[in-house]
């Protein structure tokens, strides 16, 4: 079985270089484009189910990859992205600037990381991913050949780490998909292993 895990399309406060997390924050026209872009070059992909975070960004992006397949879209919370509490909103270079803050931490030690108020742990992340992967996706594997997967760029770092078995502190080590990024995962005889990771289908000048 195959799992295309894709991110989301670009949104304003990735455009502003604000930090996301769990706040609902819809695509912008950007993001609508690339994740149609996307889509036509997943066209002939046979997926039989796809998966897609809450968040209307994430799920906005699974609706153009979808096209016309008439699948339904199954909503999974743990595919949300971290969540960052009460930082959210705010710009991710102010955060790089303040090493007091303690989100700071989260993108230098995240092993040692503790949320702002309302936030997530880093093994919160890690739980719901492996949830995902484990109670989820691997009972798939006798049944489909192609799952989609929408969500975030944390969510799916993370999928890869616990994948390749790459400890909390070097999260920030490996490459930052970037929006509309697809990452392909085989699952075989129980096992998954990352084929390909943050996979482009469109020109950066777009």
């Amino acid at each position: 079985m195959k799992v295309y895990l894709v991110r989301h399309g670009e949104t304003e406060w990735n455009r502003r270089g604000k930090i996301q997390g769990q706040a609902d924050i819809p695509l912008n026209e950007k993001g609508e484009a690339l994740a149609f872009l996307t889509g036509q070059k997943m066209k002939d992909i046979p997926f039989k189910r796809i998966y897609t975070s809450p968040l209307s960004r994430a799920r906005r992006t699974a609706e153009l990859i979808s096209g016309q397949r008439g699948l339904p879209l199954v909503e999974d919370s743990r595919l949300l992205e971290i969540s960052y509490g009460n930082r959210e909103g705010q710009l991710l270079a102010l955060i790089h600037r303040l090493p007091f803050l303690r989100l700071h931490r989260y993108f230098s030690h995240p092993s040692a990381y503790v949320p702002p108020k309302g936030g997530e742990t880093y093994d919160d992340l890690r739980k719901r991913c492996r949830e995902f992967l484990e109670q989820e996706l691997k009972p798939l594997e006798e049944q489909m050949d192609h799952v989609l997967v929408c969500g975030h760029g944390a969510l799916i770092r993370e999928m890869v780490c616990i994948i390749d078995g790459i400890a909390p502190d070097a999260f920030w080590k490996g490459p930052v998909q970037k929006n509309c990024a697809v990452t392909v995962l085989s699952l075989e005889q129980g096992v998954f292993q990352v084929m390909e990771e943050g996979t482009v289908y469109y020109n950066d000048d777009i």
